[in-house]
């Protein structure tokens, strides 16, 4: 469909039917002028059973057949992750704006090219961060450039959870929130792409049986004399939270700063930095009218969310069909030279980390 005169209703199609994607269609069914029309998986069983589930009218046994449904405008690839660059790829071959889930691509490699694909076909492409679209986030950014803990010089994030180990990449899963975290608060987002960018300094992991890693630490260093460190693990815990620490105070962001509803700020003077002010307190309601859903095959079942704060994806979900409305190739948000910063950053600590 042209961007010359995209429609009001933007008009959506799911590519895989797994966890996130059971979330995700409750947001889309609930925002203003969207429509979920399709829903594609690997089988003709599985894709009835999630449409009939959400009430999605055009049910696809091939991820191929729901892209190149004429009717779509956005595809959101929510597939087994090692397939999202092909699945990108697909909707982008069909002409089709993406919304993928994180991560994108295994290296900065392979996401450039998806990234350049959709660029030269003049589509959206999002890739589907969504720390980056939380208030929270903005107001953080805020408070960094409005130099209320004086000079940011450093920032950490952990993020750990006891599941996953051997299925997947803990970089790739949980660290890529610790990254482009650091990346928000230690570079202004204007200065991404342009000039000396972070550099990774240290990293370490151990690997799972699997040959996956499943717990990496990482130190970068960013322009300014920043440095920032982050630790991820798909095998033991953490408390999965994040610290700013700038020269006259610190910005700490709880459970869960990857999709944050709370940050605390606290100035800290005087000699060795004793005298703490009373901590200010900044919090934020998830989006207003957005609720787990019945499904549509059985109005007395409400299935609920699978993760903590998924009422959050309208945010990105909402800036998706902006995007889309106004003919834009990128989120200002989350631009494609900051995604691929991000995904520089995770491969070269990979690599840093196997030598």
């Amino acid at each position: 469909m042209s961007n010359d005169s995209p429609p009001s209703v933007v008009r959506w199609a799911i590519l895989g039917t797994g966890s996130i994607a059971n979330d995700m269609v409750q947001i889309l069914k609930q925002l203003p002028d969207t429509q979920v029309i399709a829903i594609g998986s690997r089988s003709a069983e599985s894709a009835k059973r999630f449409g009939e589930k959400w009430g999605i009218p055009r049910q696809y046994p091939t991820y191929e057949q729901a892209a190149s449904d004429p009717d779509v405008d956005v595809c959101y690839i929510a597939t087994p992750s090692l397939r999202h660059p092909q699945d990108c790829l697909l909707a982008i071959r069909n002409g089709k704006a993406v919304l993928c889930e994180k991560s994108m691509a295994p290296d900065d490699e392979t996401a450039k090219q998806v990234l350049d694909a959709a660029r030269a076909a003049n589509l959206l492409f999002v890739h589907g961060v969504w720390s980056r679209f939380f208030p929270a986030m903005q107001k953080i950014r805020e408070i960094i450039v409005s130099g209320e803990i004086g000079t940011v010089r450093s920032a950490r994030a952990s993020f750990c959870q006891n599941d996953g180990a051997g299925s997947c990449s803990a970089l790739l899963e949980t660290g890529i929130y610790c990254a482009q975290f650091l990346q928000w608060v230690l570079e202004d987002p204007k200065d991404c792409g342009n000039g000396a960018g972070p550099v990774v300094k240290g990293a370490c992991h151990t690997l799972h049986e699997s040959s996956k890693d499943e717990h990496v630490s990482a130190i970068i260093e960013f322009p300014d004399k920043k440095m920032g460190s982050f630790e991820c693990s798909l095998a033991h815990c953490s408390d999965r939270s994040a610290t700013i620490y700038g020269s006259g105070g610190t910005i700490e962001v709880p459970f869960p700063f990857w999709c944050p509803t709370k940050i605390k700020v606290t100035k800290m003077t005087g000699l060795g930095s004793q005298q703490w002010s009373e901590p200010q307190m900044h919090e934020f309601s998830l989006p207003e009218n957005i609720e787990s859903l019945p499904t549509e095959n059985n109005s007395e079942v409400i299935p609920g969310f699978n993760f903590v704060n998924s009422q959050g994806l309208a945010y990105e979900a909402a800036e998706v069909n902006r995007c889309f409305r106004e003919g834009l190739i990128e989120s200002p948000k989350f631009s494609s030279s900051q995604c691929l910063e991000v995904m520089r950053l995770i491969t070269e600590i990979g690599k840093y980390a196997a030598r």
